[in-house]
């Protein structure tokens, strides 16, 4: 359940829980060939339904000339996001590579609390629940390197958070220790995470929701919402 993105999400709203809005999804080629692509929004994520450590993710920026604006400033076609949807639904960025769904996602704000730290992309704190108890977290910082993305295989940066106060504590990229963000240069200890309190009680929710005994919960901070669940971990 945790691995299919899509269904983490209807899990999470049927248990009265934040996730980003679902704008549509497409299923099989006919569908990809008959998509309207004027009801999408100027700016959304695309993703893979089982894909994972980020793989596959195409994150619009802006609409200009009936061509898109990726996060890194990139201009795609949409004979580009067809190409890319056509390899979502080969599989070519699931789990076993096996015939996957492509939707189409609200993307968030970064919260003005944590802009300073963070290069172009939103951050997001992973929560590990064991048994209803948070007993880890982290942040996850995107970096140029990671092309704004928080997954720390692509080089955003790890800070751990104490559990009890909300604060960063050791920061990590690439597994080499470091104190300053590698792109804002700013130190990355002492960052007191807003919402904390509430970012906990909803990684325990998702939990339940979910039913996973062990499980990691990825929460950022939107600008508008506050905490929202982007989605669940089952091997965090």
């Amino acid at each position: 359940m945790a691995r299919d993105k899509l269904l983490t999400k209807h899990m999470l709203e049927e248990a009265g829980l934040p996730a980003p809005k679902t704008y549509a999804k497409i299923q099989n080629r006919k569908e990809l060939l008959e998509f309207d692509w004027e009801k999408l929004p100027e700016s959304f994520v695309l993703k893979p339904n089982l894909g994972s450590g980020g793989s596959g993710i195409v994150i619009i920026f802006n609409r200009k000339n009936n061509n898109w604006i990726t996060l890194e400033n990139k201009t795609l076609s949409q004979k580009d996001l067809m190409n890319h949807i056509s390899n979502i639904l080969d599989g070519n960025y699931s789990f076993g590579n096996v015939p996957d769904i492509a939707f189409f996602e609200e993307r968030l704000r970064v919260s003005p609390d944590l802009k300073p730290w963070t290069y172009k992309g939103v951050p997001d704190i992973r929560v590990i629940v064991y048994q209803r108890i948070p007993v880890m977290a982290m942040m996850r910082l995107p970096t140029k390197a990671s092309e704004g993305k928080a997954n720390l295989h692509r080089g955003a940066v790890c800070v751990g958070i104490d559990l009890a106060r909300g604060i960063t504590t050791h920061a990590i990229v690439w597994n080499r220790e470091i104190a300053y963000h590698p792109d804002t240069k700013l130190l990355l200890a002492g960052i007191k995470i807003p919402f904390w309190m509430e970012i906990l009680r909803l990684s325990v929710r998702a939990q339940e929701a979910i039913g996973l005994g062990y499980m990691g919960a990825d929460i950022t901070i939107d600008a508008r919402y506050g905490p929202i669940i982007l989605e669940v971990n089952a091997h965090p």
